[in-house]
């Protein structure tokens, strides 16, 4: 039985199949709560949040129209909990977020959880960011994502989020008093409820959380196009560290097209292909990823140049000098 969407079970098949092996009706697989592990993110909380539908679901399968379905697919279900520390539906006293996941949050969702539901509940502990100045993150991580799964909503608004990405849980986001409180909860939980911790590493989470999750590693999958080889070496030393090096980068960026019969068009839609992959694949570095955000801006420009007819070469040295 197909029960995970085909865009996880492709990206993620050792995750997405290990999960579906648990969630088999009569296997009994089930844990109390698992530790992804991994830079995608987005896979990890889709993963998480599939697991919530599947588990919700009127027919468990693939692409599933029900209202649970639905209802998880807005993000917007009660079975389906996000903890960070800027979702805070289990709110700390004053309901604003703040810098690390509070034991309030840990308190109030012990309490919530006491309370029986006919649904089965998967809790999602998350590093968060949201804000203007993620807006251009956001859209690129999200734009694979965004037919199956939306952000969370608040418990204080019914608008949705475009800004908000989530980041790895780290012991400065997850400190040992919030995580402690929740330990007999998951030795001992409640029928029908699952929990999902989001982290880079398994050594990144505090050990007793680790020690009583089961560990499911995520893969990178950065959808490399083949056509990118042609630039690996390129990309080795990228980006030039001054305008005399962006030159001579622009020069041989010039020389690999001629070579490979590739237009500047082409070859820009590559080196964008590359800046993609890198905020994806370290999206929880906010600065490295604003520099090639900034890049971005850079590259698009350039593609507007050449839209108007300037200079294919000098559309390339000022691209090159832009990036440094």
């Amino acid at each position: 039985m197909n029960m995970f969407n085909s865009a996880i079970k492709t990206r993620q098949p050792f995750a997405s199949q290990f999960l579906e092996s648990a969630l088999t009706p009569g296997s009994e697989k089930l844990a109390n709560s698992y530790l992804l592990t991994g830079s995608n993110m987005l896979d990890m909380y889709f993963l998480a949040t599939e697991t919530a539908r599947i588990l919700n679901c009127e027919s468990k399968t693939a692409g599933c129209a029900c209202n649970n379905c639905q209802w998880v697919k807005q993000n917007r279900h009660p079975a389906l909990i996000t903890i960070s520390p800027i979702d805070y539906i289990h709110a700390n006293k004053d309901g604003k977020p703040k810098t690390v996941v509070t034991i309030n949050q840990a308190l109030r969702l012990k309490n919530s959880l006491g309370v029986s539901s006919r649904y089965h509940r998967v809790i999602i502990l998350t590093g968060a960011a949201e804000g203007k100045e993620y807006e251009s993150q956001s859209d690129l991580l999200w734009q694979n994502f965004r037919e199956f799964i939306s952000p969370p909503v608040l418990e204080s608004s019914d608008s949705e989020r475009n800004n908000w990405i989530p980041l790895p849980l780290t012991y400065k986001t997850f400190h040992s008093e919030p995580a402690n409180s929740l330990l007999k909860i998951l030795e001992e939980p409640p029928p029908n409820v699952t929990f999902f911790f989001l982290t880079r590493d398994r050594e990144d989470m505090i050990d007793t959380i680790a020690s009583r999750s089961q560990i499911i590693p995520l893969t990178y999958n950065p959808e490399k196009s083949q056509n990118t080889d042609v630039l690996d070496k390129f990309f080795e030393a990228f980006p030039p560290k001054n305008k005399e090096e962006g030159v001579l980068y622009s020069e041989r960026l010039m020389e690999i097209a001629k070579e490979n019969s590739m237009s500047i068009d082409n070859l820009l839609d590559l080196i964008q292909e590359h800046l993609i992959l890198q905020v994806r694949q370290n999206n929880s570095d906010v600065d490295f990823c604003k520099k090639n955000i900034e890049r971005l801006k850079s590259l698009q420009k350039a593609k507007t140049e050449l839209k108007n007819y300037v200079n294919p070469q000098a559309v390339m040295d000022s691209l090159l000098i832009d990036v440094v």
